[in-house]
């Protein structure tokens, strides 16, 4: 669907001095953290979808006894969708949340105040329908912004399985995510496990994108005389470069990389030239197995060690990362 156009230059300047007025609202709902919550955002997009319809904005137009009319999960996917964002936003739409016609009512206020200020007479059907296209598009963004691009990797962990699965798990929740996100949560798993596994020893911490070489580091990690590189998608050059430069310096290279590019790293390594001088693993079994080991073994302690490495995960993204939606959130069950 495309955007209504403008009946004249004034809606557009008078679209500008609603959003001027908009957005100090929307930063006063802020938390002291910077989060906004999403409810707040809910509630911009059906302002403007009732705005769409009828103006002035009354109670009757936006509300029924206790809830925003209209709102739930399907209506929020659809007006979303219009606007060309698919991803799943408020399940329930907001209809759960008594803050969210709280939340209305008070952007209904501000609109027909700036409006009304702004037109001598109702601003004409053309007019009313650009404002409030443009309106909710400003507030997708918003949602875009502020809830999607900070909302943490969601993942299912089930404690009574095998450590390795979760750890798959939170790297498969990388994939999904796209671009380097699969990498980035391989890089910083490996780091958690280490921290946990060698409480004495400091384990370095750069963000995703540091190089090697900018660190002076055998690996994304160096731990002992052992250069440890964590890649999802090995290439030949980590093995002629990278892994060859470690055995001419001394040191013992090891590759980590998910459970399905074993063979293909493998096969890798042997096209260098490097047979057994290279130790090849997946990241599932090298992260897994420490936390079981370290857990004892017992279902008690591998709940513990999985919250711990995912609190420690979280802390080492935290501190490097610009984007702190690489960070996990903790499942309910851990």
């Amino acid at each position: 669907m495309t955007s209504p156009a403008p009946s004249g230059p004034n809606d557009v300047e008078v679209f500008r001095q609603l959003v001027t007025e908009i957005e100090g609202w929307y930063e006063d709902q802020r938390k002291s953290d910077g989060r906004v919550d999403p409810n707040v955002m809910c509630a911009g997009v059906y302002a403007a979808d009732h705005l769409s319809r009828a103006f002035p904005l009354t109670e009757n137009d936006y509300r029924t006894k206790s809830q925003v009319k209209g709102a739930s999960g399907s209506r929020i996917k659809k007006l979303l969708a219009a606007h060309g964002e698919e991803r799943v936003f408020l399940r329930e739409g907001g209809r759960t949340s008594r803050g969210t016609v709280t939340l209305v009512a008070s952007l209904a206020n501000l609109i027909n105040d700036c409006l009304s200020k702004h037109y001598s007479t109702d601003p004409n059907d053309q007019a009313r329908a650009y404002i409030a296209w443009s309106l909710q598009e400003w507030f997708v963004n918003k949602i875009q912004v502020d809830f999607f691009d900070k909302e943490r990797l969601q993942v299912e962990i089930d404690p009574q399985l095998p450590v390795a699965a979760a750890v798959a798990a939170m790297i498969e929740a990388g994939r999904v995510r796209g671009g380097n996100a699969a990498g980035a949560v391989a890089q910083h798993l490996v780091g958690a496990k280490l921290e946990l596994r060698f409480p004495d020893i400091t384990i370095n911490n750069e963000s995703y994108t540091t190089a090697d070489q900018q660190t002076n580091r055998a690996g994304d990690f160096q731990v002992g005389d052992t250069g440890i590189h964590v890649t999802t998608s090995p290439s030949q050059a980590l093995f002629t470069t990278r892994c060859a430069k470690n055995l001419t310096d001394g040191y013992r290279p090891r590759v980590l990389v998910p459970d399905d590019k074993v063979a293909a790293a493998e096969q890798l390594r042997e096209l260098a030239g490097l047979g057994r001088q290279v130790a090849v693993q997946a990241i599932e079994d090298f992260v897994g197995t420490n936390i079981e080991e370290i857990a004892q073994f017992t279902s008690a302690g591998v709940k513990s060690g999985l919250r711990q490495l995912l609190e420690t995960y979280n802390t080492r993204v935290n501190k490097v990362e610009v984007d702190k939606s690489l960070m996990i959130e903790a499942p309910q069950n851990l």
